[in-house]
């Protein structure tokens, strides 16, 4: 378990399993953690961690620029069999094959309560502003900024203007509990 942990600048620079926080995770549980540095590799990149397979993350974001070459994603590479919640990323991310604002390649994973908004440059099949490629996972009350992403497709979430970005009402609708309100709940996540 890796909690509320920071890793401010920094780039990183590696191969395989590269990421801001961790490269690869499995049956762990990351929370409330970041990474804000460029992220830059060959495959399964993200912002904050590589691969996560079966393992938990939430409450948590990337900031930073992220680039690789397949299932390359703002704050994962992958999410096989795990879950994100919770979180956003924000820089931009550049990839190959299999490209996300959020998560690269979402394999039977559960991703819910996420954004990302950073600018995502696909040049190969399966880019999304949200997620790259999604194969039997669930993807749900999660958005994306079809403007600064500059795209309008993704392979699950709802593509959303600036605008309704920046709206609250937009996240309330889905359910998000915010702090201040009681509808969706008082935990004010």
């Amino acid at each position: 378990t890796v909690e509320n942990l920071g890793l401010v600048g920094g780039a990183v620079t590696g191969s395989f399993y590269v990421g801001g926080l961790a490269g690869y995770v499995y049956e762990a549980t990351i929370s409330g953690c970041y990474a804000t540095g460029p992220v830059t590799g060959e495959s399964h990149v993200g912002g904050l961690v590589g691969s996560n397979e079966a393992g938990a993350i939430s409450a948590s974001c990337a900031t930073g620029s992220v680039s690789g070459d397949a299932y390359t994603g703002g704050l994962a590479g992958t999410n096989d069999c795990g879950a994100v919640s919770q979180c956003y990323a924000t820089g931009p991310v550049t990839g190959t094959t299999v490209t996300g604002g959020l998560v690269g390649g979402n394999v039977g994973g559960a991703i819910s309560e996420c954004y990302a908004t950073g600018a995502v440059t696909g040049t190969g099949a399966n880019a999304g502003g949200l997620v790259g490629q999604n194969d039997g996972g669930v993807v749900e009350y999660s958005f994306w900024d079809v403007e600064t992403s500059g795209l309008t497709l993704s392979s699950g979430g709802q593509g959303k203007t600036t605008a309704e970005m920046r709206t609250a009402q937009t996240f309330l609708d889905a359910g998000w509990d915010f702090v201040g309100e009681t509808a969706n709940g008082t935990e004010d996540i």
